[in-house]
C-alpha cells in the first residue's frame, strides 16, 4: 500500500501509471501531458498482521502435505481515510502456502494473500485506486482431466499434479485484466467492479465506497469476466470490515480475539517425480467434446486441499476464552459443511459455536449451532467460539462430506473421496491451559434487526422470477422469466409454476450475459425475488446466488418437482409443483446478499436496494459458472428516471409488436411487475 506525499499518479513509480480507469474503461485520471491529480492519503497505513512469513524449501520435496504444521497467518489491516485517495497495488509475490512447499507465484493485493483487511466506519466515504502492476502471464496452470469414479468423477480431482491432463493454452496465455468488486458493498455501479470493465497493467480502477450499511463482514475480490475464477485463485481477494456504534457497545471479543478466517480450496502441480511443486493448478473434469476454438463443457473446479488465510491446514494457538471469527467461504465452488471436532474423542463438539451474524450484519440475538453449518461460496458467518471449557485440548474444524441424495452426511472428520472430500481437515485450534471465565454473550445484538415475514414486505414491491437449470450440453444456465400473456400454453421457452395462489406462466426472456437487459429497478425500492433450481434428481449441484446492491432475507425455501422441466425444450412440459418446506439454517437467518440454491428447490428472498444507481449484476457465485454465463445485469435508477425509462420501453415495444426474440409481448413496466399476493 503506497503512502506518498500529494502528487500526481504520473510521479509514482517513475511515471509507470498510464491512467486511472473506471466503469466502461474510461480514464478518470488521464495520461499523456495532462496534469490530473489524485492525492494518495498519507495517513493510510498497514498495521498488525501475524505469522505472515514462512520458511521452507526452494525445491519440491514431498508428495503429501502434513496437516497442522504451520501457524494461521492473520493479514494486516488497512484503514483508509476520507481525505484523499488511497492507492492499493496489485502486485506479483511469491508466497509459501505450506512449510513443506516451495513458494507459490501469486497475484496479490499489496503482496499479501489474502489481501489487507480493509476496515471502515459506517457512513465513512472514501476512495481507493486499485492499481494494476501485475506482470507476465497468469500464475495458474489450467488443465482438463477425464472423470474418474462415480459421477461426476471427483476422484480425478482429489490428487495434485497434471500428469496425463490436457493443458489449456488459452489459460497459459492470459495476462492481467482485473476489476475489483466489493462484495456486499453499497457503491454506485461505476465503483462496483463491472465484469466487462477491467483494467490492464499500468492503469488503475478508481472506486468510491459509501460504507452505507450496518456493521458487517464484506470481502473484495476480482470480478473480471471471464477470468474471475482464475484471478481469484491467483490470489486476488481480501476481507473488508464495516463497524458502527451499535457494535462498539456490545461485549464481543475484539482486538487479538477477533480473527478473520478466509477458507478456500486449492490444488497444486507436481514435478516429474510426483512431488508437489507449489504451482497453482486449476484442474477441471471435462464432460463435453473438444472442439477447436470452443470452450469445452467441464465440471467446476474443486481442490483437495483447504487453505485458511492462505495457509494449508493451519493451526491457531488460542487462550481458554472466547474468540470472534469472521468466516468467509472464498472458494471457487466448494461447499463447506463445517463442524468442530474434539481430537481426543473424535466426536463433534456441540454448542460451542454461536452464530452472531450473517453476510450483512448482526442478528437480533446469538444462536447456537448444535451440529454443522453450511457455507457456500461467498457466504459469510460471524461466530463466537468459547474455548473456556476446552483447556489444554485440541479441537479440529472439519469439512463434513455430504451424503447421497436423501441420505445423512458422513460422520464429521471422515474422508469421502467419491464425494470430493479426500481430506476433511480445515484447521486446528490448540487451547491453552490457563483458566479463564466462561464467556456470556450479549442477550441482544442488533436492536434494529427484525425477521421479515411476507406481511412485512410492501404491497408495491416488485416481484421477479429466475430459473436455474441446465442447457443441452449439461452446463448450468440462468433464465430470466417474464409473466406471459393470458392463455399461453406450454412450449419452447415457456415455464409454468404451480404456486399456492394458482398456476402462473412465464416466458424465458434472457439466458446469457450478453442478452438485452430486462430488469430495471428504482433506487431504494423493495423487491421480492424467487429463484427456482431444477435438475436431475441425482445431481447435487448447488448455486449460491448473489444479488449486488441488495440486502435481503430468506422468506421461505421449498422443494420442487424438477422433472417437469425439459432441457431440450428449454421449458416445462407441465407446471412445476411446489413440495415440502425446507429449513432455513441459523447461518442464513439474518441479512444476506448470497443465498444457497440446492437442486430442485425454490427460494424466495425479499430486500431493499441501496440508494446507489447504475448497471449491476446478479449471478451464481460458483466462479466457474459466473465466468461461463450464469450472470445477468440489472439497472437501478432514481425513481423519476425509471418512470421515463418505462415510458420509452413501452414506446419501443407497443402491444402486439414483435419483441427481439420473436412473438408478441405486452409492454412491461420494469419498475412494477405483477406484484402478486405479498401479504
Amino acid at each position: 500500500m503506497a503512502a506518498h506525499k500529494r502528487r500526481t499518479f504520473f510521479g509514482i513509480a517513475g511515471g509507470a501509471v498510464a491512467g486511472v480507469a473506471g466503469y466502461g474503461g474510461m480514464n478518470l485520471l488521464a495520461g499523456g501531458g495532462a496534469e490530473a491529480k489524485a492525492a494518495v492519503d498519507t495517513s493510510a497505513r498497514l498495521s498488525g498482521g501475524k505469522a505472515l512469513d514462512l520458511e521452507g524449501p526452494s525445491l519440491p520435496r514431498v508428495t503429501e502435505l502434513t496437516p497442522f504444521e504451520d501457524e494461521l497467518p492473520i493479514p494486516p489491516t488497512l484503514k483508509p481515510s476520507s481525505r484523499d485517495t488511497t492507492e492499493v497495488r496489485l502486485v506479483e509475490k511469491k508466497i509459501r502456502l505450506h512449510s513443506q512447499l516451495p513458494a507459490t507465484r501469486m497475484w496479490t493485493y499489496e503482496g499479501y494473500f489474502p489481501g489487507p483487511t480493509i476496515e471502515a466506519r459506517r457512513g465513512q466515504r472514501f476512495r481507493l485506486a486499485w492499481r494494476n502492476e501485475l506482470t507476465g502471464t497468469s500464475p495458474v496452470k489450467g488443465v482438463f482431466v477425464e472423470p474418474e469414479g462415480p459421477p461426476p468423477g471427483f476422484l480425478s480431482l482429489n490428487t495434485p499434479g497434471s500428469r496425463g491432463a490436457k493443458e489449456r493454452p488459452e489459460v497459459a496465455a492470459l495476462t492481467a485484466w482485473t476489476s475489483v468488486h466489493l462484495h456486499g458493498g453499497r457503491q454506485h455501479a461505476i465503483s462496483d467492479g463491472a465484469p466487462d470493465s477491467g483494467v490492464t497493467r499500468g492503469s488503475a480502477q478508481l472506486a468510491e465506497y459509501t460504507n452505507d450499511t450496518a456493521a458487517a463482514h464484506l470481502f473484495y475480490h476480482d470480478h473480471a469476466m471471464p477470468v474471475t475464477a482464475l484471478n481469484v485463485m491467483a490470489g486476488l481477494l481480501g476481507n473488508y470490515i464495516i463497524r458502527d456504534e451499535n457494535e462498539d457497545r456490545l461485549d464481543l471479543p475484539r482486538g487479538r480475539y477477533e480473527i478473520p478466517l478466509t477458507i478456500a480450496d486449492v490444488n497444486f502441480d507436481t514435478d516429474g517425480k510426483g512431488r508437489i511443486n507449489g504451482q497453482l493448478l486449476a484442474k477441471r473434469i471435462q464432460v463435453g467434446p473438444s472442439i477447436p476454438g470452443v470452450m469445452a463443457a467441464a465440471v467446476q473446479f474443486q481442490g483437495p486441499y483447504t487453505m485458511v488465510n492462505g495457509r494449508v491446514w493451519p493451526y491457531l494457538d488460542v487462550e481458554a476464552t472466547a474468540y470472534r471469527f469472521r468466516v468467509v467461504n472464498a472458494s471457487n465452488a466448494r461447499v463447506y459443511i463445517l463442524a468442530l471436532v474434539d481430537e481426543e474423542t473424535g466426536q463433534p463438539v456441540k454448542g460451542a459455536i454461536k452464530v452472531i451474524g450473517t453476510d450483512m450484519g448482526l442478528l437480533d440475538k446469538p444462536q447456537g449451532v448444535e451440529g454443522s453449518m453450511t457455507l457456500t461460496p461467498a457466504e459469510r458467518v460471524d461466530i463466537v467460539i468459547d474455548f473456556a471449557a476446552f483447556r489444554g485440548r485440541r479441537l479440529r474444524l472439519v469439512n463434513v462430506a455430504p451424503g447421497a441424495p436423501g441420505a445423512p452426511p458422513a460422520p464429521a472428520g471422515t474422508p469421502v473421496p467419491a464425494a470430493g472430500v479426500p481430506y476433511p481437515q480445515v484447521m486446528q485450534f490448540r487451547v491453552g491451559r490457563g483458566r479463564k471465565q466462561s464467556y456470556v454473550a450479549p442477550k441482544k445484538l442488533d436492536p434494529r434487526f427484525k425477521h421479515l415475514t411476507p406481511s412485512d414486505i410492501p404491497q408495491d414491491a416488485v416481484e421477479r422470477f429466475v430459473m436455474l437449470s441446465f442447457d443441452t450440453l449439461g452446463m448450468p444456465t440462468i433464465m430470466e422469466l417474464q409473466e406471459a400473456p393470458a392463455g399461453m400454453g406450454t412450449g419452447k421457452g415457456v415455464v409454468q409454476l404451480a404456486l399456492p395462489g394458482g398456476t402462473r406462466t412465464f416466458r424465458v426472456v434472457g439466458k446469457h450475459f450478453e442478452d438485452a437487459t430486462n430488469f430495471f429497478a428504482a433506487a431504494g425500492s423493495w423487491e421480492k425475488w424467487t429463484f427456482i433450481s431444477v435438475g436431475p434428481v441425482q445431481q447435487q449441484i448447488q448455486h449460491p446466488m448473489h444479488i449486488h446492491l441488495m440486502n435481503f432475507q430468506l422468506l421461505e425455501r421449498r422443494m420442487v418437482d424438477g422433472t417437469a422441466f425439459d432441457t431440450a425444450l428449454g421449458g416445462t412440459t407441465r407446471p412445476i409443483t411446489i413440495k415440502d418446506a425446507m429449513p432455513i439454517a441459523v447461518s442464513e437467518s439474518g441479512w444476506k446478499d448470497t443465498v444457497n440454491m440446492p437442486a430442485n428447490s425454490m427460494v424466495t428472498v425479499a430486500g431493499q436496494f441501496g440508494r446507489e444507481t447504475g448497471r449491476f449484476m446478479y449471478h451464481c457465485h460458483i466462479l466457474d459458472h459466473e465466468d461461463e454465463g450464469m450472470m445477468r445485469p440489472f439497472v437501478v435508477m432514481p425513481p423519476e428516471v425509471l418512470t421515463l425509462q418505462n415510458m420509452m420501453l413501452k414506446m419501443m415495444n407497443t402491444p402486439g409488436k414483435p419483441a427481439a426474440g420473436g412473438g408478441a409481448v405486452p409492454p412491461m413496466d420494469h419498475g412494477a411487475m405483477d406484484h402478486g399476493a405479498m401479504g
